[in-house]
């Protein structure tokens, strides 16, 4: 160690100097206790050393350095520097902060308060009995946030297949896509929604996890996460424990709002948005998010929810953000995303594709490349299910 090599070093100098002590023959009868007191001296010396230095080495070691700089640092609040998977692994999100996060991660249930009846007078019309007061905020039914025609067009042409949920309240939109063939997942923060969801099989398609204890993501990656009405209700310090989950999605879609509401504690313009977002490696795409909120406007009015009420999709069309995660994007099995068909139709100067056709020596995409196809019973049956569900 380094004060092993310090004495090493007084104890060499006390040799040498005791060395250079000229020789005196001394008398007889007299003691020569020139190169006695020398020693005392140096020794004096090493122990003073000791004493001041020792202490002063060990507290210097109890201040934290950056890894590279040499420079304090003090904790990142809310931010483990390692995560553990549900299947015990271990994950640092440092090596990698744009990767992918392996495994799926254990997801950490808000405990219920022993006494809301405070809180949940404040609520008034807003569900979350019973959770801790950064939880719940949604409806019985939120119209605002459910645009079939979006979905639609999410499935059909932009070929999602399957879709992850964030902050899904009772579970609608995530219940839409699953009549509508989609492979879904959502995480939710009440246990108020958890009792009161509307997924046909919660038990598997639905985490209760609360972002503000840590952060949680999915076992496996997805075409698409949509958060609707979420983003405002989480402080800036827990996004990296939500935006960790977005990092398993291809694409994301976002709304964030822009007025009051139940713990609405980051209330910011698009353009914030979109440039913390982007500094967390996701890729705004200003076309994809036109397109689809020029769908939700054009198909506010046809479709209704399971009351006769308009799914107008109000949020979605007012403040929807659509970012390409390109990490998974690029993954194969997402390549089925933005389908088209591939083969030129010859004639005029128009372009327009065609199925390839194999008797024409031209190669035919793998069928798993092609969007689901959808029908009207597909609706219905979503109707259907929820009637019974929602209150009038």
């Amino acid at each position: 160690t380094i004060l092993t090599f310090i004495c090493h070093e007084i104890l060499s100098v006390n040799a040498l100097v005791v060395k250079m002590i000229p020789r005196r023959r001394s008398r007889k009868g007299e003691v020569n206790t020139t190169k006695k007191d020398v020693r005392i001296v140096v020794l004096v010396v090493l122990v003073a050393f000791i004493v001041i230095a020792v202490p002063q080495y060990y507290r210097s070691m109890e201040v934290p350095y950056a890894d590279h700089y040499n420079t304090p640092v003090a904790p990142a609040a809310a931010v483990p520097s390692v995560v553990t998977t549900a299947a015990g692994t271990v994950w640092d999100p440092k090596l990698n902060p744009l990767g992918i996060p392996p495994g799926k991660a254990q997801n950490l249930p808000s405990p219920r308060m022993k006494d809301s009846s405070a809180v949940d007078k404040k609520r008034r019309k807003y569900g979350g009995a019973g959770d801790e007061q950064h939880l719940g905020g949604f409806g019985e039914i939120d119209p605002g946030g459910i645009s079939p025609g979006l979905f639609k067009h999410m499935i059909s042409n932009l070929g999602i297949k399957s879709v992850m949920d964030i902050g899904c309240g009772r579970g609608f939109s995530t219940s839409w896509f699953y009549f509508h063939g989609c492979d879904v997942i959502c995480a939710e923060g009440s246990n108020d929604a958890w009792e009161r969801s509307v997924l046909p099989d919660k038990e598997n398609q639905m985490v209760l996890h609360d972002f503000s204890r840590g952060p949680w993501w999915p076992e496996k990656t997805y075409d698409a996460a949509w958060s609707v009405e979420f983003l405002e209700h989480v402080s800036v310090n827990y996004h990296y424990n939500y935006v960790t989950a977005f990092r398993k999605a291809a694409l994301v879609f976002v709304t964030a709002s822009k007025g009051n509401g139940w713990h609405h504690v980051e209330v910011h313009r698009n353009d914030w948005w979109i440039r913390k977002y982007e500094s967390y490696g996701l890729k705004y795409d200003a076309a994809l998010t036109e397109q689809a909120k020029d769908i939700a406007k054009s198909t506010k009015k046809d479709y209704k929810g399971p009351h006769g009420q308009y799914l107008d999709g109000f949020y979605v069309r007012v403040t929807l953000m659509v970012f390409v995660n390109p990490t998974v994007a690029a993954l194969p099995e997402h390549a089925h995303l933005f389908p088209a068909l591939g083969c030129f139709h010859e004639g005029g100067d128009i372009i327009i594709n065609r199925k390839c056709d194999p008797t024409r020596g031209e190669s035919e995409p793998d069928p798993k490349m092609y969007p689901l196809e959808l029908t009207e019973k597909m609706d219905e049956d979503w109707l259907e299910w929820l009637r019974p569900r929602v209150k009038a």
